[in-house]
This record gives C-alpha cells, structure tokens and sequence, in this order.
C-alpha cells in the first residue's frame, strides 16, 4: 500500500508543482439536487457566456415546503477574489430577487420542487465581461448554492494545443496544455501584472490554475509551451451509468428493486490503475437529466437509491474512497463516502439521484487528508479530456479583470497538433 500511495503523491507533486489554485467549491444542504448550471443549451460545458447570451439555473429542493430562495450576483477577479465594484460598474438593475419561476414534480415517487433561474432577466442584466459569482439564499440568509461563470468579450484570441509530457516522471500519466495568445491591440505597460492567463481541465473549476508567465515571445504571440504550471494527470476515462427508464433499468444498471422509492443497483467496478489503459466514451464527468417516462424531464423526472460499488482488494482497506463527478461537483463527503461490505466483499455507497445519464469517478483520501484522485482508475496520457484556458486583461488604472479570450482543445488528438 506504501508504495501505491507513493506512486500517487508523486502524480500529486507533478500536477501541482505549487502553481496549481484550488478553488474551494460549495457543497449544498442535502434537500438541494440536480443543479444544473449552463449557457444556452450547452449543458455539458463550463458556463461560458457573450453578453447576448443566456444562463440558466435550475435545481431541486426535495422538501418540497415551498421554500423561498433568492439570488445574488458577485463581481470577482481573474483569482476568483470578490472585486471592490459597486453594482452599478458591472450590472444593469438589482439583484437580491426572490426566484419565482417554481414548478411542482408530477407523477413521482419522490416529491420535490424545482426551481429555475435566467441571467439576464427584466430586473438583471450585467454588463462588464468577467468571473462572477451567483449565490442563492434562503430566508434565513444561508447560502443554499453558489456557482461560478464567466463573461467574455473576446478582443484577442488564444489557441490551445495538447501535447504529451516531456518530463520523463510524468510522459506516461500527464497531458501538457499549451497557448499561444495573440497580443496585438492591447495596451500592455507592464504584461506581468496586466495579463493573466489560466487554465481548467473539462468542467472541473477546482484544477483552476495560473499558466504563470509566457515561455517566450514571438512576434505579437505569447507563447506557452511545455510549463510545470500546466501539467495535468490526465486520469482516466469516466464510469457511466443511465436510469432513463427507472424501472427498467439502463446501461451499467444490473438490476432494479423498489422500496419507497427504486433502487438501481450498478454494475460493480474494478480498480483499473495499474491494468492497461482502454478508451471508453464519456462525457468528461459531466450529467444530463432526462427519463423515458415523461415529456418534461425537469418535473417528470423521478429519483432513484444508486447503488454504487467496487470490488475490495487489500491496499484499499488503508484509505478512505469516494464518488465523485460533476454531479457532486466532485467534492468529497460522508454522502457519497463507500463502505465495506463484508457480505458482497465490496466496498458500497448509495446516493439519492435524478434520472438521467451519469458519469463518475471513485476518488481517495488517506487517513492524513491527503487526496489521491488516481489511486483506483490510474493515470494515463491518452485519456480524453478537454481543456479551457482564460485570458484576463486589467487595463492602466482600472479596479477589475477583464476576460477578453476563451480558447479550449480536447486531448484525443493529442501529439497531433
């Protein structure tokens, strides 16, 4: 098991490399499920949005008590720092409304209450391109959700390319991001405070990080070629799972019981580090919402006890074990925590889940708190994974980051550009 653990801390380190920021991400109250949070209908991307665009919220709250929730918007800095505009410098009307558009489940066995939000709207407009921050509270003040997302006038642009790692610790297991950003036009005075420029892995804003400075300069390009600051374990591809037809199952559903509400046993899972590497589709740990069972999948949708569950083997028993994806924001809990069970020699978690099609992923945590996300699927270069750099330009004498380029570059064709 030390050996395993120190194998991974080293995929730890050379993803890092100390130049990696991660973002803290905020875990809603239990009552709170399905949130979806994208642009137009571009429902498996980061919310990325033009000002002429539209982004949309929904979720659930199973309560189902007619809860009263209402929404803010914050103005952030390239670092994801609140910034020090008033509202007016970066919207148009107020915020702090009470979200009004409510629909009632219809025809399931779990009842609930979901609730849909649009930027912008009569009394919301912003105005300013630049991270934002939407939070929603409930009548007592305590935030219930807050999402990040991002608007961008694009002035310039910025290619993105995937190439292999040179480091020889890393050419097997990690994926390099380069970019070439073009310059021409801007006022740079002092490019290094100025200019910032980061980058993202799929939907994931916790692997958020700077790309630090420019390797070197070529003409009106900056370019960003083979940095420790944008090495990436590549991981492995996502596990998935559909229950559109709840009762029926769907793909990696073994099976399907019913208590007081279905339950979906999923086909077990083996820990895949260490065993050749194999390409399977997915949607990059992303989750759509959708059943067989109704026109509407936002209110016909009903819920269903998933069954996960990986067979034991015996380094497993020396840490803690997870299941993540987009849907949890991949943040790590007593819910969705796996437990040996001594009767199916496997360790299991079951979480409560919308019908729709899943990606996910089993993640660790050694007894120290340390996180070894590749412990159990492994880490190899030719996973497909898409990533997303920002550029942000901060004029002389103004008080906030501009983002004024989004590029993005997935890695199935990596080596090839």
């Amino acid at each position: 098991m030390k050996s395993i653990l120190k194998q991974n801390f080293l995929l730890v380190l050379l993803s890092f490399n100390g130049f990696a920021q991660i973002l803290t991400e905020f875990s809603p109250p239990a009552n709170i499920k399905s949130v979806l949070f994208y642009v137009s209908e571009q429902t498996t991307a980061l919310p990325i949005m033009s000002l002429n665009e539209k982004l949309t919220l929904r979720f659930d709250d199973l309560n189902a008590d007619d809860s009263t929730y209402y929404y803010t918007i914050d103005r952030a800095n390239a670092n994801w720092e609140k910034s020090d505009l008033f509202r007016a410098d970066f919207m148009d009307g107020y915020d702090d409304i009470r979200l009004q558009d409510i629909s009632y489940s219809v025809g399931t066995l779990q009842s609930y209450i979901h609730y849909k939000l649009e930027i912008p709207n009569a009394q919301t407009r912003l105005t300013k391109s630049g991270n934002y921050i939407l939070k929603i509270w409930d009548d007592d003040r305590n935030v219930v959700l807050q999402k990040r997302f991002v608007i961008v006038n694009e002035t310039t642009a910025i290619g993105v390319r995937i190439k292999r790692a040179q480091n020889l610790d890393a050419f097997q297991t990690h994926q390099s991001v380069h970019m070439s950003l073009i310059t021409e036009g801007l006022n740079l005075r002092i490019p290094e405070k100025q200019l910032h420029v980061f980058v993202v892995q799929n939907q994931q804003w916790q692997t958020w990080r700077s790309a630090g400075k420019a390797t070197y300069t070529l003409g009106n390009k900056l370019e960003f070629n083979y940095k420790p600051e944008t090495l990436f374990s590549a991981g492995n591809e996502y596990h998935f799972f559909e229950t559109q037809d709840i009762r029926g199952g769907g793909g990696n559903v073994a099976y399907v019981a019913r208590d007081s509400l279905f339950i979906s046993i999923l086909t077990p899972q083996w820990v895949r580090a260490g065993r050749p590497y194999t390409y399977a589709p997915d949607i990059n740990g992303d989750f759509r919402i959708n059943t067989f069972q109704g026109i509407n999948p936002h209110t016909e949708s009903d819920y269903s006890q998933v069954v996960f569950s990986l067979f034991a083997e015996d380094f497993l028993f020396d840490a803690a074990h997870y299941v993540v994806g987009d849907f949890n924001q991949h943040i790590k809990s007593e819910i969705n925590k796996l437990f040996y069970n001594p009767e199916t020699d496997r360790f299991e978690a079951r979480l409560l889940l919308k019908q729709g099609i899943y990606n996910y992923k089993f993640v660790s945590e050694d007894f120290e708190e340390i996180s070894y996300d590749h412990l159990i699927s492994g880490s190899y270069w030719p996973t497909e994974n898409t990533y997303w750099a920002f550029v942000y330009y901060r004029p002389l004498g103004a008080r906030c980051d501009e983002l004024i380029a989004v590029g993005s570059a997935n890695a199935k064709d990596i080596g090839l550009q």
